[in-house]
């Protein structure tokens, strides 16, 4: 019955850590929302869909839905060497959005991860 117990407790543990992320590597929200109070020249981009953006965003925040990024995202973002901080829901569409921007040769590009780690003031 104890092994029953610390299997089931070792699960819930991994479930656990699975569903927020891991935040290695991330911009904290510390980082972020410095730059943002500094006006830093960095573009914030939600990856999310148009209705998750207008349901609320980061403010100052440009929208280009994750699956977009191949066709739009040198029409939105011309300066490849500018840093780009990445955001979603909860960080599995701004990875993909990491890598697809890096793959298009954007240099700096940085992943917060998802909204949920936001706790500022949002723009509708």
């Amino acid at each position: 019955m104890k092994y029953v117990v610390m299997v089931l407790v070792v699960i819930g543990l991994a479930m656990n850590f699975m569903s927020r992320g891991d935040s290695k590597g991330l911009v904290s929200y510390d980082e972020l929302q410095e730059k943002l109070n500094n006006k830093a020249n960095i573009v914030v981009l939600d990856v999310r869909t148009k209705e998750e953006f207008a349901n609320g965003h980061i403010p100052g925040a440009l929208l280009l839905p994750y699956d977009e990024i191949e066709q739009n995202a040198t029409k939105l973002l011309p300066e490849k060497d500018k840093e780009i901080i990445v955001y979603c829901r909860s960080g599995r569409r701004s990875a993909i959005a990491k890598d697809s921007l890096e793959a298009l040769g954007y240099a700096a590009v940085k992943d917060f991860g998802g909204m949920n780690r936001w706790s500022g003031k949002v723009e509708r």
